[in-house]
């Protein structure tokens, strides 16, 4: 993806002499030191911290196991959040119920099939 993940120079140690960030480079990571980014060409993106976050939660909602089907809303989200946000929805049967999805759908004049069961957010109470 185009939005590279982000760190901050003052963990950089710590996170290698734990075994972390091995593959990081000025390439592939935004690197923030106060209020300062060290990468020469800055941002791809005036919000290339948004973008790399919203990637981040489609991914760690894809642990719930089935496509998800909601809304969605973060503020200063995280991996350990998001984890945190599908263990409580999976863990109250109330808060969602698994739908099929029909078979088959036309869409733009692309047929998809949509087999699966598709996990469904019970409404706003």
């Amino acid at each position: 993806a185009a939005a590279r993940t982000f760190g901050f120079l003052k963990d950089v140690e710590r996170l290698r002499a734990a075994g972390y960030a091995r593959g990081a480079s000025l390439d592939n990571t935004v690197c923030v030191d106060g209020d300062g980014i060290l990468n020469p060409e800055g941002l791809r993106f005036s919000d290339e911290f948004v973008r790399h976050k919203a990637m981040d939660a489609v991914g760690d909602l894809a642990l719930a196991g089935l496509p998800l089907l909601g809304r969605y809303r973060s503020f200063r989200g995280g991996h350990k959040l998001n984890f945190q946000m599908v263990d409580a929805l999976l863990a109250d049967r109330s808060a969602y119920m698994v739908v099929e999805a029909p078979a088959r759908t036309r869409r733009e004049g692309a047929e998809l099939v949509a087999g699966a069961p598709v996990l469904a957010f019970a409404p706003d109470r």
